[in-house]
């Protein structure tokens, strides 16, 4: 995860469009658990209530944590892991079931908003490339059964690495390579009443390691501090892009917590805002993040 620039960003195309051009953007956390002294769920969302965050993203559907996230209103993403991915694309049963273990079981007390099918598929596991498209055809086939296809939206974050030529952002273009997956993506989510050219977009994740080994010295607090703070001032103003401005784009700051398990370099642990322990890696006001 950690890039030239060390700041990561992930690409969330959703559906169905269910905020407006005027719509308010808002700032959330992801949740990971490559933690060696885990908080239990309670003390999470104690956390996520003293910081006044009002939106996360779960990287599976741990049941403890909607439980503990019911009836506080802070809404939910959850994911499909890798891992289940093949499973659920090759079966409309395993899809459903999924479904109403992980989603209909705990909906409406847990405000469960969107669904993320898989994470970085095209660039961490290309052998499950061909059926992310079934995956969430068949997912959103159970939501639409279960008459939650309009609360609750679903797609699957792709990592910037699969737009080339990013800079400046008007040239900028999907690599083809991925076409076959893409195109038939986009026309599912036109299908649903949206045009390829008004499909929202979500920054599921974007941040900045606070720490990293002697090759990394931009990975610094102050520099963490800096990022994430223009982020969330970017973000709350409905800056929006070049060829949108005033659009807004909902982004998730990676991570809530320091992630000690993680492999790799020193930085990869050290994007967290929070040591495990509930203590700050440094001070960043997200109020307002609601």
């Amino acid at each position: 995860m950690f890039i030239t620039f060390m700041a990561v960003l992930l690409l969330f195309f959703m559906l169905p469009l269910s905020i407006s051009a005027s719509g308010d953007a808002f700032i959330g956390v992801n949740i990971g658990s490559d933690i060696s002294d885990m908080p239990g769920s309670t003390e999470i969302v104690s956390l996520l209530k003293a910081q006044s965050i009002q939106h996360v993203r779960l990287y599976d559907a741990d049941r403890a944590l909607l439980l503990a996230l019911a009836n506080t209103g802070i809404r939910v993403t959850v994911s499909v892991p890798n891992d289940q991915l093949l499973g659920i694309g090759q079966s409309n049963a395993t899809a459903a079931n999924w479904v109403t273990r992980n989603v209909i079981a705990h909906v409406p007390a847990t405000n469960i908003t969107a669904i993320c099918v898989g994470s970085e598929v095209l660039t961490t596991l290309p052998n499950a490339a061909p059926i992310i498209v079934s995956a969430i055809n068949f997912i959103h086939s159970a939501l639409v059964a279960a008459n939650l296809d309009q609360q609750i939206k679903i797609s699957s974050p792709h990592s910037s690495s699969i737009i080339l030529d990013s800079f400046p952002p008007s040239q900028a273009f999907f690599n083809r390579t991925w076409n076959p997956v893409m195109v038939p993506m986009l026309k599912f989510l036109q299908s649903t009443d949206l045009n390829f050219t008004n499909i929202p977009i979500m920054v599921t994740e974007s941040g900045w390691p606070s720490k990293g080994d002697s090759s990394e010295s931009d990975a610094t607090v102050d520099n963490a501090n800096t990022y994430n703070s223009n982020l969330i001032r970017h973000v709350l103003n409905n800056t929006g892009t070049p060829k949108h401005p005033g659009i807004a784009v909902s982004t998730y700051i990676y991570e809530l917590y320091n992630e000690d398990l993680r492999s790799g370099p020193v930085s990869e642990k050290n994007w967290g805002l929070f040591y495990a322990n509930g203590e700050p890696v440094y001070t960043l006001h997200l109020t307002g993040s609601t």
